[in-house]
């Protein structure tokens, strides 16, 4: 948490704050939560941000110098061309919010960013981070390709079609849910919306891979898309402190199914839901809605 549609409403809800604004000075207050790129902090300065863009869980923001023409020759697969790249990765307690140009940091804000607009003191950008598990890295685009975590990424899943998804998740003998939560196969999908589109699918989240048919595969591509979309439309979920970069919080959880409702009946067959742990994370589903294969 945030999964990817938090970050994708983030986002969103950040581009019309920052965008077009120049970064005038940055502030390390704590200076772990810059996991790379401090040798180019200082180039920071005069840039101006081009675009806020996601992969997976990860935020983006890219800069162009300033006077630049905006063409960039490194391309970074993924992502919209830039000269370099604010990279957030929020775990599971950071956010980014805008303030006024003179708001003091907050008792969680671990970095700050100064922006204006055609030379004046506009506003500031602040990473807040609860739990400390959270990084910006500051990257030119050749440094992606020596990032292992980034190249690793598999497909978007809201840009994907169905066939692929289902063959992304469907090769070995994992667990099904553990396949979901794999990076590696399809990026941004965490605990929350797997269970949620292991129920929707009918699929018990301990089955393994290879004992599902790809009409079962197929219909969890589609249930994973369709719960991935309804919560981008809602604004993401929100149980404990996640709010988008306008402060809102998201609404999906009204709309859960079995996350967060261990021993909680059922919303189809009102049969007990049971809690598991399936990939090492707690997992909820309904014994008689969701089958072994």
């Amino acid at each position: 948490m945030p999964e990817l549609p938090e970050v994708e409403t983030i986002a969103r809800t950040l581009a019309p704050q920052v965008v077009g604004r120049t970064i005038t000075s940055t502030h390390i207050l704590r200076p772990a939560s810059l996991a790379a790129g401090t040798a180019l902090v200082p180039a920071l300065a005069g840039g101006r941000i081009q675009h806020v863009a996601r992969r997976g869980k990860l935020l983006t923001l890219g800069l162009a110098p300033a006077g630049s023409a905006g063409a960039f020759p490194v391309p970074v697969p993924g992502l919209p061309p830039a000269a370099l790249y604010l990279v957030f990765h929020l775990k599971m307690t950071g956010s980014l919010f805008v303030h006024s140009p003179d708001a003091a940091p907050g008792k969680h804000t671990r970095l700050m960013f100064d922006l204006c607009r055609n030379g004046v003191a506009e506003s500031r950008l602040f990473f807040n981070d609860i739990r400390t598990f959270g990084y910006c890295r500051v990257m030119a685009p050749e440094d992606f390709a020596a990032w292992k975590f980034f190249t690793s990424l598999g497909s978007e899943p809201l840009s994907t079609d169905n066939q692929n998804i289902a063959k992304a998740l469907g090769h070995g003998k994992m667990r099904i849910k553990a396949a979901l939560l794999d990076q590696r196969r399809l990026a941004g999908v965490g605990n929350i919306y797997a269970d949620e589109s292991l129920f929707r699918a009918k699929i018990a989240p301990q089955t393994k891979t290879a004992d599902l048919s790809r009409t079962a595969l197929l219909r969890l591509a589609a249930s994973l898309k369709a719960v991935l979309q309804q919560a981008v439309r809602e604004c993401g979920s929100s149980i404990r402190d996640y709010r988008d970069a306008a402060g809102n919080a998201g609404a999906f959880q009204n709309s859960f199914m079995v996350y967060g409702r261990k021993g909680e009946k059922c919303k189809i067959c009102e049969s007990p839901l049971q809690c598991s742990n399936v990939a090492g994370r707690t997992t909820i589903h309904c014994p008689r809605c969701q089958k072994q294969s």
